[in-house]
């Protein structure tokens, strides 16, 4: 199965979304700085920002 492409701009998979996610980045523009998601079109922005709030969510220690 191929990666989901997030971001078709900028050629950008959800599994490099995640990746910048935990390597730290917290906020949109963060995943745009590390993957250029979100940097053409920003049509994907909703779409990044709905794996952001699930990687953090599921991240949280109870």
């Amino acid at each position: 199965m191929r990666p989901r492409k997030v971001c078709v701009c900028k050629q950008v998979s959800e599994s490099e979304i995640i990746a910048s996610i935990q390597n730290g980045a917290n906020s949109i523009e963060e995943i745009s700085k590390i993957t250029l998601a979100s940097t053409g079109c920003g049509t994907c922005r909703r779409s990044i920002q709905n794996i952001l709030d699930r990687e953090l969510k599921v991240g949280k220690i109870n």
